[in-house]
């Protein structure tokens, strides 16, 4: 009898640690680090806000600040490469190629399977800006 309540112990911890190792959800832990889900929300929030003011209201400034405070504030926010994307259009709306072009870059750089890196490197071909690997421009570039 001893024997028969061992097994059945032994058996019930290897059913129990086997299911957590083999879980897809919750017990088999994140897949990304860990993120302030507070700072997240709000970037979230900044993100939503700058979309509206570029899209619908054409506020480039607006639209400009809330990003900016993203890139300052929430460095570590999950759509940074939309961040980045969004911020060159804004400047590239503000007739300010130079600087949309190193966001473009930066965020080639930084993100380069990102859903944005298509859109960014049309937007370079259309500046007439080379992709670069550092994210700026070339020197040689800067001073035609």
């Amino acid at each position: 009898m001893k024997l028969m309540a061992k097994t059945v112990v032994f058996v019930m911890a290897v059913a129990w640690f086997g299911a957590a190792a083999l879980a897809q959800g919750p017990a088999r832990g994140r897949i990304e680090p860990a993120r302030d889900e507070v700072m997240e929300m709000t970037a979230k929030h900044n993100l939503t806000v700058a979309r509206w003011y570029l899209e619908k209201r054409k506020a480039y400034e607006g639209a400009r600040d809330r990003l900016q405070e993203i890139i300052d504030t929430y460095a570590e926010f999950s759509r940074m490469d939309e961040v980045l994307f969004l911020m060159g259009e804004v400047n590239y709306k503000l007739n300010k190629p130079e600087k949309a072009g190193e966001l473009y870059n930066k965020m080639l750089k930084e993100y380069p399977s990102s859903e944005f890196a298509k859109r960014a490197r049309e937007r370079l071909v259309e500046l007439k800006i080379p992709e670069t690997t550092d994210g700026k421009q070339p020197a040689a570039e800067k001073q035609s």
